[in-house]
């Protein structure tokens, strides 16, 4: 009975593990233009791509913002920092009163969302399916003051949700405004939680497991002496953190999943006029080479695996003149690009196309989607794909990083495609087979196509544990031509339409276009520069959009309906 009991445990941890996926499937965004209306509520779902959707809901988001799906990545809770919903979008019980103090009188009292961006995370309960943790902070005065603990039971109050405890306090002290994160354990299933001390070298660590929570704190680094914000963000496998404000800096730390130690302290400091800004961010790529760092007016990027850090800083893009926005805080999507936020409300978005790559071929995309509402929030989340330290001591529980394929692509000039791989759980093999009887071995290859048509693309990924393949379509100048029936664009052809979001042209070649995308209220909702002849519109919900071509001296060279059909 014994043998049998270990392993039915060892079974259940397998299924949690191995379905551990998609938990930050779901990024909301949200603002209020007045208090009589409903929240105009922005969704990012991340499936096989980005699809971006709008609906109207109840609450509000200023900067803090926490949301958290299950495994197959359908929402289950989100708050603004003032009070939890469901994915109802109903108030879970008892969940209002969230981060008593100042700000909650001057923001929450008049449902405008709380106003700390790195103040708050959500994670899955280690070992009760059912649970949700949220961990969040306070600002008391001009500090902010003790780290809080909110429990939320999903499956009480008829599935409804209902909190169990709120606003318990682990840690009694000030809490600097780079904020916090989490990592995974490793064994694969309990969370670390990292925050820091205001005006120290203090570092507080806690430990998410079925027993409970435990706190450690220690001193090491550089002292932190700003009241600036920034982020504090784990690499993907969870080895080193980094820790970044425009005053203070950039930090950077080993970390030891088995016991959540803090080891060779690296300081970088940087000389620029960016010591006077108060708000930065950080990120890194997904397969952990490159840092980068937002200061507001430029990104930064640093290589992680060069032998001296701080020598391989490089400026991967500036702000252009204003009215551009400012570049502000980052967050690593589960597709591989980063993505960013402008700091205040903005209608704008950011995005780091190949975080992957050095230099400017990493591809800094400002201002690369214009959503239909302005947004000041940002999801924070950890890697939910993360597995154990296979061999270590703390490899307990029986789990191994069975690899998990996912892969995006990125259509260049002609019939050439970037590939990318965004597999988890440790894949040390990766073989393409690209639908055309060519084959590769590269992570992230470049592929080009003898013919336009359909192909199924396919990424096999291996460890020593196993192999899983991920298949898909990757369509290049198919079907569906369809000549202009205007005068504008006389000799230009738009394919295909209707469209998944794969948009091309013909007549175009070699010329420098800006396409303007205005939906059927006639708001723009992106824009974009090209020289190739393509673009990527899939973020966009189905619909009915108009697409302006303009040439370099403003020539319209096309005005044309789109169907993109999902």
């Amino acid at each position: 009975m014994k043998l049998i009991s270990i392993l039915l445990l060892h079974f259940i941890l397998f299924v949690q593990y191995a379905n551990a996926q998609k938990q930050d499937n779901v990024w909301l965004f949200g603002y209020r233009f007045d208090e009589d209306s409903l929240s105009n509520g922005i969704i990012f779902q991340f499936d096989d791509s980005l699809k971006i959707t709008y609906e109207p809901r109840p609450m509000d988001f200023a900067t803090t913002s926490a949301c958290i799906s299950d495994s197959s990545g359908n929402l289950l809770l989100y708050s603004n920092g003032c009070y939890i919903a469901n994915s109802a979008d109903m108030e879970v019980e008892g969940s209002s009163g969230l981060n008593p103090g100042i700000l909650y009188n001057l923001f929450c009292a008049d449902d405008v969302g709380y106003n700390i961006p790195t103040g708050m995370i959500s994670l899955p309960d280690p070992g009760e399916s059912t649970m949700i943790h949220f961990f969040h902070y306070p600002s008391v005065t001009t500090a902010f003051k003790n780290l809080l603990h909110t429990q939320v039971d999903i499956s009480s109050n008829n599935g409804l949700a209902q909190v169990l405890f709120k606003n318990q306090p682990i840690i009694l002290d000030t809490i600097h405004p780079d904020g916090m994160h989490s990592v995974k354990h490793a064994n694969g299933r309990d969370w670390w939680i990292i925050t820091a001390k205001q005006y120290s070298n203090r570092y507080y660590t806690l430990l998410l497991s079925p027993d409970g929570i435990f706190q450690q704190e220690q001193s090491i680094g550089t002292l932190a002496m700003s009241g600036a914000g920034g982020q504090m963000v784990f690499s993907p496998d969870g080895s080193k953190i980094a820790r970044f404000n425009a005053k203070d800096d950039l930090r950077i730390f080993d970390f030891d999943r088995c016991t959540g130690t803090l080891s060779n302290p690296i300081f970088i400091p940087i000389q620029d006029n960016a010591d006077n800004e108060n708000f930065a961010g950080l990120a890194w790529s997904a397969d952990g080479h490159y840092l980068y760092a937002a200061e507001i007016k430029r990104i930064l990027q640093f290589d992680m695996w060069a032998s001296d850090i701080a020598a391989s800083m490089t400026i991967v893009a500036e702000r252009p003149p204003s009215p551009s926005p400012n570049l502000g805080y980052l967050e690593l999507g589960p597709d591989g690009y980063i993505y960013g936020r402008p700091l205040g409300g903005d209608w704008r978005f950011h995005r780091i196309k190949h975080p992957e790559r050095g230099g400017f071929d990493s591809e800094v995309q400002q201002s690369y989607y214009f959503l239909d509402f302005p947004h000041g929030n940002l999801p924070h989340f950890p890697n939910f794909r993360l597995g154990p330290v296979d061999g270590s001591a703390c490899d307990t529980l029986g789990l191994d990083n069975h690899p998990l394929a996912g892969w995006r692509y990125d259509k260049t000039e002609g019939l050439s495609v970037d590939f990318t791989s965004v597999s988890w759980y440790e894949p040390d093999t990766w073989w393409w087979d690209f639908g055309d009887g060519a084959q590769s071995n590269e992570r992230n290859p470049t592929h080009t196509f003898p013919a336009p048509g359909a192909y199924e693309v396919c990424l096999s990924v291996s460890n020593e544990y196993g192999t899983d393949t991920k298949c898909k379509w990757v369509w290049l100048n198919t079907s569906g031509i369809k000549p202009l029936s205007s005068g504008e664009g006389l000799g230009v052809r738009l394919f295909p339409n209707p469209s998944t979001g794969q948009i091309f042209w013909m007549g175009l070649e070699g010329e420098a276009v800006t396409l303007q995308v205005f939906n059927a209220l006639g708001q723009q909702v992106a824009e974009r520069n090209s020289t190739e002849n393509g673009v990527d519109l899939s973020h966009l919900p189905s619909g009915v959009y108009h697409i302006k071509f303009l040439t370099s001296d403003n020539t319209i060279r096309l005005n044309k309906s789109v169907v993109i059909e999902k």
